[in-house]
């Protein structure tokens, strides 16, 4: 059980709605996606933490950023050995 920290950078103007999800965005539309964490657009960063991080929390993680001009996302696969 160690820490881990996942943390999303994204800048924008309007500023940008940050969010994590937990599964697959199925081409980046949301699909079966779990909503973990959503900042409303004044943030430029949103970090989800585990304080002790177990085998159940192994998975597809990603973050989306949008706004009026568009959606980016990053999506990171989390290994607990």
């Amino acid at each position: 059980g160690s820490r881990v920290e996942l943390n999303c950078l994204a800048e924008g103007r309007p500023p940008p709605l940050i969010s994590w999800f937990r599964g697959d965005l199925g081409g980046g539309g949301g699909g079966g996606a779990e909503t973990l964490l959503r900042e409303e657009p004044v943030a430029t960063s949103l970090e989800l933490v585990w304080d002790q991080v177990t085998a159940g929390d192994a998975g597809i993680y990603s973050c989306v950023a949008e706004n009026r001009h568009g959606r980016h996302h990053r999506t990171i696969q989390l290994h607990v050995a």
